[in-house]
């Protein structure tokens, strides 16, 4: 018998169409897969929609699994800074937050995701950019590109999202 499951958590979405036995043997390893592909995306709010549905199909020999994320830009911090052509640490602070918007889905992010993000862009990242990343962000604040949401967690300002994804669109 076949069988169809959907698991979502925050940004990560798997489906599996295929044989009721694969699920029984394999879906331990699956869930552990997408609990270690969760955490290693850094989203920090925990959203988890598993929808078992036996659904009878059409005979599939072994099934078939696919990974997609909800988000439109699939780059690295690197990657979206040099689209950006990042010169400065408030140009650093914007990629990292832009990544984290736009590529993992994480709408609000702490501090320290941002200044992870930023030392993952090692080509763009210096050690002044740390020290000086209290200023930076109350200047990022004052001129609206950021939120802070609750102490010491920021967002994208909406039309700063939108920029963005307009900048790394072309």
């Amino acid at each position: 018998m076949d069988s169809k499951i959907k698991i979502k958590m925050g940004p990560i979405e798997i489906e599996y169409e295929g044989s009721e036995a694969f699920l029984k043997e394999e879906l331990p390893a699956l869930l552990s897969a997408v609990s270690d592909l969760y955490k290693e995306s850094g989203v920090t709010e925990t959203t988890v929609n598993a929808d078992p549905a036996p659904a009878p199909s059409p005979a599939s020999s072994g099934g078939t699994v696919t990974e997609k994320t909800t988000s439109s830009l699939q780059a690295t911090t690197g990657t979206v800074a040099a689209r950006l052509g990042v010169k400065s640490g408030p140009e650093l602070v914007l990629a990292a937050a832009a990544r984290l918007t736009l590529s993992l889905g994480v709408e609000s992010f702490s501090r320290a995701q941002l200044q992870e993000e930023m030392k993952s862009a090692s080509p763009y990242y210096k050690q002044t950019y740390a020290k000086n990343l209290t200023g930076t962000l109350t200047r990022l604040l004052k001129d609206g590109k950021l939120f802070e949401t609750a102490k010491n967690t920021y967002s994208l300002s909406a039309s700063q999202r939108s920029s963005m994804e307009a900048r790394l669109a072309q």
